[in-house]
């Protein structure tokens, strides 16, 4: 699990879900300098052109592998129960079924308590962004005790893409829950919903998960900017 220095930040712009974070910087701007700009597609909820159907990646702790197709059976009945959500088809996922994959790119998920405003659970900044939208660790409750506490699930970035030299732009979203909460209706409707950039399904609670703000905003200095060495 990598983490990531607090650093002040020039403003927020929210689209799709996704937080686009440009950090003060007194270099001038380079037009040329970043082609990954061209992998960003605002027109669609998958967020990335490499992306032509909605993926989620599944990786368990190593004591629930046995029932590794039993987790990825009650995931599916979930991501169905989210293809209901009104803006489904708005999201622009693709004409392909929405899918569940076994194992996650990126490092192994560390035994550390999960701080979402500093972790970053997967590849952190990509040169190409992996196939998945969303990233799902389901956890032992020994496990989760550890990293989560008394959290029955949290969320935190899984990798970004760079837009521009002073823009990431969030593209991936992981999820880290417990395995007993997998069959509880706000995991669905709340957390699932929310990591696949759709607002969420139940009333009362907040749309986006995030940092995700409706319009630019200035003087945030609870945000962050990772500072890592893009990842292949």
């Amino acid at each position: 699990m990598k983490r990531f220095p607090l650093r002040e930040l020039a403003h927020v712009v929210a689209m799709s879900g996704v937080v686009l974070a440009a950090v003060r910087c007194g270099h001038p701007e380079d037009p040329h300098a970043h082609d990954d700009a061209s992998q960003f597609n605002v027109h669609s909820a998958l967020l990335t052109s490499n992306r032509d159907a909605l993926r989620l990646c599944v990786q368990e702790s190593t004591s629930l592998r046995g029932g590794a197709a039993r987790i990825t059976e009650r995931l599916g009945a979930s991501l169905r129960s989210v293809s209901g959500h009104p803006d489904w088809e708005a999201a622009r996922f693709g004409s392909k079924a929405p899918t569940l994959e076994q194992g996650c790119p990126g490092p192994a998920l560390a035994l550390e308590r999960l701080e979402p405003k500093e972790s970053i659970i997967g590849p952190g900044i990509a040169l190409k962004p992996s196939r998945y939208r969303t990233f799902i660790h389901v956890l032992d409750e020994k496990t989760a005790d550890v990293v989560l506490g008394e959290r029955q699930v949290d969320r935190a970035p899984a990798e970004f893409l760079r837009v521009d030299d002073h823009v990431l732009a969030e593209v991936s979203t992981a999820l880290v829950v417990r395995e007993s909460y997998l069959d509880h209706p706000e995991f669905a409707a709340r957390w699932l919903t929310g990591a696949v950039g759709l607002q969420a399904m139940e009333a009362g609670l907040p749309g986006v998960l995030g940092d995700v703000f409706d319009k630019p905003v200035t003087d945030i200095s609870s945000l962050a900017k990772p500072a890592l060495d893009p990842t292949h």
